[in-house]
């Protein structure tokens, strides 16, 4: 087991919220649980993968440990040191230690600036006051993204969203983090192009010794990248462990659904049997009680009504059921 860069522990984030009610017109505070409670494990070098159907809480878990937002409760260890009580020139030496590439290549990059004013802002905000060093660090940046330096003076929109995605890579890259949270960084692009951004991710993971938190929906990307895999619903960590065991011997159900959906290429398999997920996700607001999953569960019984399921630890793997597959 390779060393230990991030913990999380006990992690919850909750938004309060106001809804208007249906009936009297008026509106009322509620409590929104996107993040219930987590565990999370990252070691030095790996690639670690959360997966998870839209509105799970990925995205505010990927924030919450590289502190872009700060949680109700719980705590997140980087490099033996809380993130949460880090202040002045120890917050700074974190912020450049931990990145972040987003979703959204059209929408993450400011459409005014230059591509070489977007990549080399984290490089001016840290320090780096001299021009002529910065563009130099600022093409070095777009040649091992797979960009031409040349065309540093453009604009975001004269890009292809491919290329866009490694602006984004190149701008995370900036101030050589250890961690970088890659959210949903694939996800809306073409197959062919998401290819080619995994393989240069992986590249650059061997090359300078990055550490990435990948966020998916897509478990066939998932088991590319990934050295081990957590499963998130609702607010929680279902089940995780190591792709090759995870995704041959499921142990939760919801995991099981997930790999069921993944579509394969293959006309021989298109009859083999498999479980058909039911039914729309909770609401964050009012979980169902005992096992969050129960709801859309075959198997959920009186016990997963009013227990909730602790992670059970086996070697290198857990999960949280009362009833595994």
């Amino acid at each position: 087991m390779s060393e230990l860069l991030m913990t999380a522990s006990s992690l919850k984030k909750y938004y309060e919220v106001k809804v208007q009610s249906v009936f009297s017109g008026g509106k009322s505070k509620e409590v929104v649980k996107a993040v219930d409670g987590v565990d999370i494990e990252i070691g030095k070098g790996e690639t670690v993968a959360l997966v998870g159907e839209s509105g799970c809480g990925k995205s505010t878990l990927g924030r919450l440990l590289i502190n872009l937002i700060s949680p109700t409760d719980g705590d997140v260890v980087f490099k033996g040191e809380s993130i949460y009580g880090l202040r002045g020139k120890h917050d700074k030496a974190f912020r450049k230690d931990a990145s972040i590439i987003f979703q959204d290549p059209y929408a993450s990059l400011n459409p005014r600036m230059k591509v070489k004013d977007l990549i080399g802002e984290p490089l001016l905000t840290h320090g780096m006051t001299n021009a002529k060093e910065r563009y130099e660090k600022v093409s070095e940046l777009m040649k091992i993204s797979g960009l031409k330096p040349e065309y540093a003076n453009r604009y975001p929109h004269q890009f292809s969203g491919g290329q866009r995605q490694r602006i984004g890579i190149a701008r995370a890259l900036a101030l050589n983090p250890s961690l970088i949270v890659c959210d949903e960084a694939v996800s809306a692009l073409d197959v062919s192009i998401q290819a080619q951004i995994l393989n240069l991710l992986k590249s650059l993971q061997k090359d300078y010794d990055l550490t990435y938190l990948f966020i998916s929906h897509d478990l066939s990307v998932v088991r590319y990248i990934s050295d081990k895999v957590y499963v998130m619903y609702l607010g929680k960590i279902v089940e995780y462990g190591d792709p090759k065991s995870l995704y041959t011997d499921p142990k939760h159900p919801y995991t099981k659904f997930l790999l069921d959906a993944v579509p394969i290429p293959d006309p021989s398999q298109r009859n083999r049997e498999k479980m058909i997920l039911e039914g729309d996700i909770p609401s964050a607001i009012n979980p169902p009680s005992g096992c969050r999953f129960r709801t859309r569960c075959p198997f959920a019984t009186d016990k997963c009504k009013q227990e909730i399921p602790e992670i059970i630890q086996m070697e290198h793997r857990g999960y949280a059921c009362h009833y595994p597959l």
